[in-house]
């Protein structure tokens, strides 16, 4: 089994492991299997599981990172199985609170959800190993590209392009494709 099959067997066994369904309205579970983005209110949706799992592939493993754009709380549960510590910065507070009552409820306990501004990141819990960012943006946010540890990667959607970010040392490359 090659390294990028083992990356995407772990992926998808911690997407497997989290009910998609726990994290959507009732009027919207039917379709919780489904491979598309689905409503979470606030003109919000919960990213369809194709597009997390291939984030979280270049994503990868580590110690600790930061989501931003917390949402339903569902990729944040996913990241709680690939990382060891998880932290997680929401906007809309409604969202974020029931994303906080959904990872109790299941029993999670190595995610931390903040309400705030996701493009400032988190610095009381910098260098993170990963920063993934769930909403399309027009620049990379230099906060977030300072939160990042050496060695470190970020996956964003930029002006509709995925970017995969690795930074070394005081150089941050995104690869050419």
């Amino acid at each position: 089994m090659g390294r990028q099959d083992n990356k995407e067997s772990l992926v998808r066994a911690a997407m497997e492991a989290v009910d998609r369904a726990a994290f959507v309205a009732d009027e919207w579970k039917w379709a919780a299997g489904e491979d598309r983005p689905l409503p979470i209110g606030f003109g919000q949706t919960v990213s369809q599981p194709y597009t997390v799992a291939r984030m979280l592939e270049l994503l990868g493993q580590g110690e600790k990172v930061l989501e931003v754009g917390t949402g339903s709380g569902w990729q944040t549960a996913v990241l709680a199985r690939l990382f060891k510590q998880v932290y997680s910065i929401e906007k809309i507070p409604e969202l974020a609170k029931r994303a906080r009552i959904k990872i109790y409820e299941l029993g999670i306990k190595n995610v931390r959800i903040k309400i705030g501004d996701g493009k400032k990141g988190w610095d009381k819990y910098a260098l993170y190993d990963g920063i993934i960012v769930a909403a399309d943006a027009q620049e990379i946010p230099p906060k977030l590209l300072e939160q990042l540890a050496d060695g470190g990667r970020m996956v964003i959607p930029v002006r509709g392009e995925m970017l995969k970010i690795e930074k070394h040392g005081n150089f941050v490359f995104v690869p050419l494709v």
